[in-house]
């Protein structure tokens, strides 16, 4: 069976490393994708600091897919589908796979059910495969809804998830209002336009994965404040104690058959000693944990994309949400060697 082809969509810090997890588990990279001027002209494996590979980092998304025919397309460039349709529609109709760690790609259904369906219907027309992945994927979907499978019967499910918004770069760090004061805080949560909540979209995936029905939403912002003084690498300020250094979404979904889930995700500028954590209790018969430790969020976010590319690959054509797909599995030979005979022809 001959090599996946794939393109890197989007070559930030995520594309690169990236670009070294599938150079290593023997993928072909054929094409590399960016607007910044800084980085079109560049070779993508010397961007990623594995050495060179050939492979130029170019602007004209239409032609670097209509020249390189992938199997898969690595997308990482918005959270939200409406930012990202265009460039989903436009690798599908160039006939490729795509994974995109767009956190919303996670369950869509519940937060853009027009934008979704309008591209499950494309791919299906074209015969590929669009799936979300990255971090939320096992952490948040897979494990839990394992933990779940061994209730007998389940009351209400908490989930608490940090991440350090400080390794995401200076973007991000000004979505996350990073630097005000709460009184700028509350007029910023007052007048900005809110995007949906990851949470809400976990929390669709988690009521399909289990068979439950969704009743009612509430979701309430809440700032997280230094504690004490310290330093922001991305825009290379010291945030004074009393500052706000980032924000918790906190997302509560009923269900019609009676539990209620809760999942609060907190997105800020850690301080000396924190780390990434996810941790959900579940109360029933019988009360169950889960407790990953320390998380490399960051890290994961870009395994559990790659190691989903066999998955996309094998999928039926359409919109399909990890929730259809089985968990993620150790890929220890190259990709290749997991995707079904045939699909590669």
């Amino acid at each position: 069976m001959r090599r996946i082809r794939a393109v890197v969509y989007g070559a930030g810090a995520m594309g690169a490393l990236a670009t070294r997890l599938m150079t290593e588990k023997g993928v072909e990279i054929v094409g590399a994708i960016a607007r910044n001027p800084d980085k079109v002209g560049r070779d993508l494996g010397e961007f990623a600091g594995i050495g060179r590979l050939n492979v130029p980092i170019e602007a004209d998304a239409e032609q670097v897919l209509a020249t390189r025919r992938p199997d898969v397309v690595l997308h990482a460039t918005q959270s939200f589908l409406p930012e990202i349709k265009d460039q989903l529609a436009l690798c599908v109709r160039s006939g490729a796979n795509v994974v995109t760690i767009s956190e919303e790609s996670l369950y869509p259904w519940s937060s853009s059910p027009g934008i979704a369906a309008e591209l499950d219907a494309l791919a299906k027309r074209n015969g590929v495969t669009i799936t979300g992945s990255g971090h939320q994927d096992s952490f948040w979907l897979h494990q839990v809804s394992a933990l779940l499978g061994s209730a007998h019967r389940i009351n209400s499910v908490y989930g608490k998830a940090t991440w350090n918004a400080d390794e995401y770069g200076a973007a991000i760090i000004q979505s996350k209002h990073v630097g005000e004061t709460l009184e700028q805080f509350q007029e910023s949560m007052a007048s900005e336009h809110r995007p949906p909540t990851f949470g809400g979209n976990l929390l669709s995936a988690l009521a399909q994965a289990t068979g439950l029905t969704p009743k009612e939403w509430k979701t309430e912002i809440s700032p997280v404040v230094a504690d004490e003084d310290r330093y922001s690498n991305s825009i290379g300020v010291t945030l004074s104690k009393g500052t706000v250094i980032g924000y918790a979404d906190i997302d509560v979904m009923t269900t019609v058959e009676g539990p209620t889930f809760t999942f609060e995700m907190s997105g800020y500028v850690f301080g000396e000693g924190e780390s990434d954590m996810n941790r959900w209790v579940v109360k029933g018969e019988p009360d169950l944990y889960l407790d990953n430790g320390p998380v490399p969020s960051y890290t994961t976010t870009c395994t559990q994309w790659v190691n989903r590319v066999p998955d996309v690959i094998n999928a039926p054509a359409g919109f399909v949400t990890p929730d259809q797909l089985p968990p993620l599995r150790y890929r220890a030979l190259p990709m290749h060697n997991y995707v079904t005979p045939g699909a590669l022809a």
